[in-house]
């Protein structure tokens, strides 16, 4: 039996639930590198993003430091 993973990668639509905010606002952060994430590719041409449960969580709290 498989172990949950601790640190999930998580889709664009699933990030930007977590971090109140629209997918696209994600995939911004993602292309300036203000939010860690991978691109894997794709059958279409743009690829797809996944991000670390873990690079949201720092996010967020770059963000509270910020503040």
């Amino acid at each position: 039996m498989a172990k949950p993973n601790p640190d999930p990668l998580l889709t664009v639509p699933e990030t930007a639930e977590r971090l109140r905010s629209h997918p696209e606002t994600v995939r911004q952060m993602l292309r300036r590198g203000d939010l860690v994430g991978m691109k894997f590719s794709s059958a279409n041409r743009h690829g797809t993003w996944k991000v670390r449960e873990s690079s949201i969580e720092r996010f967020l709290r770059r963000q509270e430091r910020a503040a």
